[in-house]
């Protein structure tokens, strides 16, 4: 099999995305043997490089948007012109990445959100909320503010944002992969994360104070379960193919709150938090990438059921 790594030189992405040199390397030498893989830098929506990815069996996507056009908008020229690739599929992404629809996918599946607001004239005063981008990468461009500030200093119109109550509680992300030969999916053990001092208002990053990953956190096993069942549920509801990671709060009642969805997790060694959840939990890189190889085929229809030939969708 031929196959190439797609990306886009973190500067030319909107969000500036974590893809660099040293990633790419990462990536090849845990590429399995079997496979000839290559690198190929996105240059545009052209000929040319429909032309080039033309002469690859699968498209592994790690481009995360070239110029003003996001991850979403290059999965779907991908998929528009029948380029196999690893990632979700157009609409599964799209819907991924408006945060102000999550509470719609999650209610009916029984997990809860926080309320979203998208005028500052709905807010109360001494109420202390979060803002963000309504589209775009997790964890950028937040605000933690009362509504009082909130109304002072952010506009929706030209910002296009979303705000919610900020739930103070324990922050937890999990990821969802393909298991072992890419048939279907589950979910790894939560990360928790940590404020580096003892704070009550943090987020994942280093936006708003720093924070630590810690793995193996100390936490109850119902809790654990829910979080995994919960990341599972939102990865089959939204139609995500591949690998997802998705961010959790859990209050001082036990309240589970699912905040974003992450459709397509960066793999970067050391930054990215996907592939030290896989390392921490026991699945290699080389295997991770040999799962999603895998799980292409059967999103694609391509490999099919060993009894009586019927073509395996994942996605719904």
């Amino acid at each position: 099999m031929k196959l190439a790594y797609l990306y886009t030189e973190s500067e030319l992405t909107p969000w500036k995305e974590n893809v660099n040199a040293e990633t790419l390397a990462f990536l090849l030498s845990q590429t399995p043997l079997e496979i000839n893989a290559e690198i190929v830098h996105f240059d545009g929506f052209n000929e040319d490089m429909l032309e080039k990815l033309k002469k690859y069996d699968l498209i592994f996507n790690l481009c995360y948007g070239y110029k003003d056009a996001g991850q979403t908008e290059v999965a779907g020229w991908l998929q528009h012109y029948g380029i196999k690739h690893t990632a979700s599929s157009f609409d599964a992404l799209k819907i991924a990445q408006d945060k102000s629809i999550l509470p719609d996918l999650c209610s009916p599946i029984g997990i809860l959100t926080p309320d979203i607001f998208f005028e500052t004239t709905c807010l109360e005063d001494d109420v202390l909320y979060l803002s963000k981008p309504r589209k775009g990468s997790c964890h950028r461009n937040i605000h933690i503010g009362k509504g009082t500030w909130m109304k002072n200093h952010l506009s929706t119109s030209d910002d296009d944002l979303i705000f919610q109550p900020y739930i103070f509680g324990r922050e937890f992300s999990v990821a969802v992969i393909p298991v072992s030969g890419g048939k279907y999916y589950h979910a790894l053990p939560p990360v928790e994360i940590v404020p580096a001092e003892q704070e009550d208002i943090y987020i994942a990053g280093q936006s708003v104070v720093k924070t630590i990953r810690e793995f193996g956190p100390n936490l109850s096993d119902s809790i654990s379960d829910d979080l995994m069942d919960a990341a599972e549920k939102l990865h089959k509801k939204i139609g995500l193919s591949g690998m997802s990671r998705t961010d959790f709060r859990v209050d001082k009642n036990g309240h589970i709150y699912a905040l974003d969805v992450n459709a397509m997790p960066n793999m970067d060694p050391e930054r990215s938090l996907l592939p030290a959840i896989c390392q921490y939990n026991g699945v290699a890189i080389m295997d991770l990438i040999k799962r999603i190889m895998d799980n292409s085929d059967y999103v694609s229809g391509s490999k099919n059921e060993t009894s009586g030939k019927i073509i395996l969708k994942v996605s719904m």
